[in-house]
């Protein structure tokens, strides 16, 4: 049985951490973007890679945030506006060639921070998965009655 999970937001504390971070332009160049991605997925060693479109990256609803190494993007999340109150974190990648920065772990709590002082009380994050239950406000959606 396949659970679906959330982040009750006002239920986080996080804190944005001191990135070098930002929401990219809708004209940004997808291009360096789709290769992080395609080295996310080599790293993943992912039976089945999602694909992801350049389209998406300039899409109204959806939120890019680019993350910086020494002025150089190394990630990206792709956060969708769903509602009003809820955003869905649909898709984060990175490309691994330094894993001490943990950007992984760090950036969704960050991403929690950043949406919850915009007033968003909801996010989405797909399939429960046991790393993603250490969130706080960690909460999977039950039967619809």
């Amino acid at each position: 049985m396949t659970l679906y999970a959330y982040i009750n937001l006002q239920k986080t504390d996080y804190k944005p951490y001191n990135f070098d971070y930002k929401i990219l332009p809708k004209n940004t160049d997808p291009q360096p973007l789709l290769d992080i991605y395609r080295s996310y997925a080599i790293h993943k060693n992912f039976e089945s890679a999602w694909p992801v479109y350049a389209e998406e990256f300039s899409a109204p609803h959806n939120d890019i945030i680019g993350y910086y190494d020494q002025g150089k993007i190394v990630a990206w999340s792709m956060i969708y506006k769903v509602a009003k109150r809820t955003v869905w974190s649909m898709q984060f990648a990175w490309d691994y060639k330094k894993p001490e920065l943990k950007l992984g772990y760090k950036s969704l709590r960050h991403e929690c921070a950043l949406y919850r002082d915009q007033g968003y009380e909801t996010m989405l994050i797909d399939e429960d998965m046991k790393y993603k239950g250490e969130l706080q406000g960690y909460e999977i959606f039950g039967p619809m009655k």
